[in-house]
């Protein structure tokens, strides 16, 4: 994704995984952070019909985009290459000088980033025609965009998606999983460039990185262990079973029946804690004693997850005052006998 701005040259670029509207949307935003403008191109991403001439009908995401940001979008004809030759020639010269070698994108927050700081150092050099620097020029150049409005876009794309009976919606052809037991339920999903949260009844039910993956399936085995818990007998079958922490893994394939029920349900217990992390400690804990039932797993999982309480000393903030007592005990003494007992 490139914007540049012909008079001074000046052109920043941003890659993505893709090219949807969600993708574009978020370039734009961290351009328009980082420089606070832009031109556009007909990406079908932001124009939902082409008509005559440069008269579009543009996609809701993008026209709300648009006023929210408060530009006018002026478009190209189609198959108009000689009418963007900036533009063109801007795309050429950024991939040889900052696509050369192809690169390894691990993070594309982190490599977005780098790729603003390196368009800005570019700026450095000479103007093709003018001489002067392409920084000066952009500098003079920036003076006419419009003020960026205070709250910041945030874009995602809306869908309101039906769960099928396995506990899957489908989100550009990859299937996501919940629960199946919201089969039939209708959830709400906030699809980014690069993750998905699924809401139902307002409350946020999981967050997954987004796949640009082909029919593929995204679940976590986390969200399974209630309805698991009503037939634990088809564990091993389930597409998951391979995800569970490795000493769980064992442990269950050498259980069954009541047995194996509990052992979930105590897993359940410590996933729904938000510890995670311990769930092979306390297992391993347990192997220690020698002990593998349910409730010795349960307490051994107490025992890392809850660290022992040891209050400090209470310290004053003053002294205490020091009371002269001298009690007369002849009282006591008649009453038991005094010196006699």
């Amino acid at each position: 994704m490139i914007v540049t701005f012909p008079n001074s040259n000046a052109g920043w670029m941003q890659v993505f995984p893709s090219e949807n509207q969600e993708c574009l949307l978020t370039g734009m935003n961290r351009m328009f952070a980082h420089i606070g403008g832009a031109k556009f191109d007909n990406m079908t991403t932001a124009v939902a019909q082409v008509l005559e001439s440069t008269e579009r009908i543009l996609s809701e995401g993008f026209a709300r985009f648009k006023l929210h940001y408060r530009f006018q979008a002026e478009f190209c004809n189609p198959d108009s290459g000689h009418e963007k030759g900036n533009v063109e020639n801007k795309v050429g010269f950024t991939r040889r000088n900052m696509l050369v070698p192809v690169p390894v994108i691990d993070d594309f927050d982190a490599y977005n980033e780098e790729l603003l700081h390196r368009c800005d150092r570019d700026h450095d050099r000479p103007h093709y025609k003018h001489g002067t620097e392409i920084g000066e020029l952009w500098a003079q150049e920036k003076k006419h965009l419009l003020t960026l409005p205070e709250r910041n876009y945030d874009v995602f794309r809306y869908e309101a998606l039906t769960v099928n009976k396995y506990g899957f919606v489908t989100i550009d052809t990859n299937k996501y999983g919940i629960s199946p037991e919201l089969s039939g339920k209708i959830v709400q999903t906030k699809i980014y460039f690069d993750k998905v949260e699924l809401y139902y009844d307002h409350n946020l039910l999981k967050t997954y990185a987004r796949s640009y993956e082909k029919r593929s399936e995204i679940m976590d085995w986390k969200q399974y262990l209630p309805t698991l818990g009503h037939k634990p007998g088809g564990l091993l079958h389930t597409r998951f079973f391979g995800q569970l922490p490795k000493l769980w893994r064992e442990h269950l394939k050498n259980t069954e029946g009541k047995e194996r029920k509990t052992a979930l349900m105590v897993l359940a217990e410590i996933v729904a804690d938000g510890n995670e992390e311990l769930c092979d400690e306390a297992l391993s804990l347990a192997f220690e004693y020698g002990r593998t039932d349910s409730d010795s797993i349960r307490r051994c999982y107490y025992m890392v997850a809850k660290a022992e309480n040891h209050p400090r000393p209470l310290v004053l903030s003053s002294s205490p005052p020091v009371i002269a007592c001298r009690p007369n005990l002849e009282s006591y003494d008649r009453l038991t006998g005094g010196d006699k007992r």
